[in-house]
């Protein structure tokens, strides 16, 4: 199973997230595996709204159901809950 997010955070940011969560480990570039679950991290271009400018990046959840919703669920309420 795969789910694409584009989400308003700087790929930067989502990194050092996930290098810190116990049991993640860097794969690859931009690519981080934890508990059966694979994110992959793509740097978009800004979003601009008048003179304001928005990171986004797109999050590429890969893995079996269980384990993706588990950690999809765990790092969309780490953003949402804490203000990104």
């Amino acid at each position: 199973m795969t789910i694409e997010e584009n989400w308003a955070m700087p790929t930067a940011r989502i990194a050092e997230y996930l290098r810190g969560l116990d049991g993640a480990r860097q794969i690859a570039e931009a690519r981080y595996e934890i508990g059966g679950c694979e994110i992959a991290l793509r740097p978009l271009e800004e979003s601009k709204v008048g003179s304001y400018a928005f990171p986004r990046t797109l999050v590429i959840f890969t893995g079996d159901e269980d384990a993706l919703s588990r950690i999809r669920r765990q790092f969309t309420l780490h953003f949402l809950t804490l203000g990104g």
